[in-house]
């Protein structure tokens, strides 16, 4: 994959999702706040024409770019020969056939960091290229594969489980950072900060990592230590970025300075670090504990919201629920009508109207299974336009997302 950069498009050819990069003019003699931003909606894009007759685009990798030339080529044969290898994000969108390779990519990822956290609690070394280069292929996957990727962070796990859950926070960090405009470059970096994020819970005691139940305070203060153990294993690694360092050993940092282990306050806490500790807090409350079910995403969105401007970063809070939406894919759903699906799409433009897969009836069984989209109003056997009750946690009504992935959902 190669990311194309400073691609010239004319305004007329602009789709939401494109990145742009550089104006017909200069920033400064338009009312955009941002030099650099991502068009989201019909909205943007009318502002971008208004102004400009050509811009010059980032593509992200080589599928987004082949998308573009197969809807603006003239050349025919150039078009037949890009159709057999391209999926537009349209009618022919299948997600089903993105599943399978998003779950071979998480299982591969998930066996190596098992790997390297094994050979770190029995006193061993671990090479960095190794994870670097997992890394790599998340970030490339995420690129050309986000919606299939982003489902894999909601499969069902416990919080015990150090790879799956860095693996998640990983995967969704890459994914929020892309959307907020970083570059491959970064979003490889920003990915393997989040990998080894929690690197130094393998030597806290397994006793209290897999207790069943709530933590006493001195299990607390012992879990703590993970920071500054995570800050000992890595700061003497060679080919790691200062932000992977800085991740592990702040990650609980607060903005009001109170955080731990140092009591940094706002602008002593890197981008980056915001960054991660969102997608992980986000990430953990949506988890299963061993004292509590995981929160479904609107609930962990509520603690989100009420930390913001004290414990994280408002704006990146907002960014993140915006981008993450309401209903991502992968949420268990209850319609109005009592049936019950998986969200296998977002809307962008629609985000309470997503694309549902039917996998329960109105009585909570199983039943032949059925896509609706919201966005175009599907009605169900009364006749009604379906309607989204409420969300739930990974689980819920027995559902096991892992299970629909291995059989590719069927769409």
């Amino acid at each position: 994959m190669q990311h194309l950069k400073r691609v010239k498009v004319q305004c007329e050819d602009l789709v939401p999702g494109m990145f742009v990069a550089e104006l017909d003019r200069p920033w400064e003699e338009t009312s955009f706040l941002l030099q650099g931003f991502k068009i989201e909606t019909t909205a943007d894009l009318d502002a971008v024409r208004s102004v400009c007759d050509y811009v010059y685009v980032d593509f992200r990798s080589d599928e987004e770019f082949k998308r573009y030339k197969l809807l603006t080529s003239p050349s025919k044969s150039y078009k037949k020969k890009l159709e057999s290898s391209v999926n537009l994000e349209g009618g022919h969108y299948n997600l089903r056939k993105r599943l399978k390779p998003a779950l071979a990519t998480r299982r591969k990822s998930t066996k190596l960091f098992k790997t390297v956290l094994d050979k770190i609690a029995l006193g061993q070394d671990f090479e960095v290229s190794a994870v670097r280069d997992s890394v790599k292929e998340n970030v490339k996957a995420i690129l050309e594969n986000s919606e299939a990727m982003l489902m894999m962070t909601m499969l069902g796990r416990t919080h015990e489980d150090i790879a799956a859950h860095s693996l998640n926070v990983s995967i969704l960090a890459i994914g929020f950072a892309q959307s907020l405009g970083f570059d491959e470059f970064q979003l490889e970096d920003i990915g393997m900060a989040a990998m080894l994020h929690d690197i130094g819970q393998v030597r806290v005691p397994s006793n209290i990592v897999n207790k069943k139940g709530r933590l006493n305070e001195n299990e607390r203060v012992e879990v703590s230590k993970h920071t500054q153990y995570g800050f000992d294993i890595l700061a003497s690694k060679k080919g790691l970025t200062q932000s992977c360092v800085d991740v592990a050993l702040s990650h609980h940092e607060r903005l009001n300075g109170q955080g731990y282990p140092r009591g940094l306050k706002d602008s002593q806490i890197s981008d980056v670090v915001r960054i991660v500790s969102i997608v992980e807090v986000f990430e953990s409350l949506t988890s299963h504990q061993s004292y509590r079910k995981g929160m479904a995403v609107m609930d962990a969105y509520k603690v989100l919201m009420a930390g913001k401007g004290s414990h994280f970063d408002e704006s990146l809070v907002l960014r993140f629920i915006q981008w993450r939406s309401i209903f991502p894919p992968g949420c268990i759903v209850e319609m109005d009508n009592g049936q019950v699906g998986i969200v296998i799409k977002t809307n962008q433009k629609h985000k309470l109207r997503p694309k549902v897969l039917i996998v329960m009836d109105e009585y909570k069984q199983p039943c032949n299974e059925r896509v609706v989209d919201m966005s175009k109003l599907d009605l169900d056997a009364e006749s009604n336009p379906y309607k989204i009750k409420k969300a739930y946690e990974n689980m819920a009504f027995g559902i096991d997302i892992q299970e629909y992935a291995e059989k590719g959902l069927k769409i």
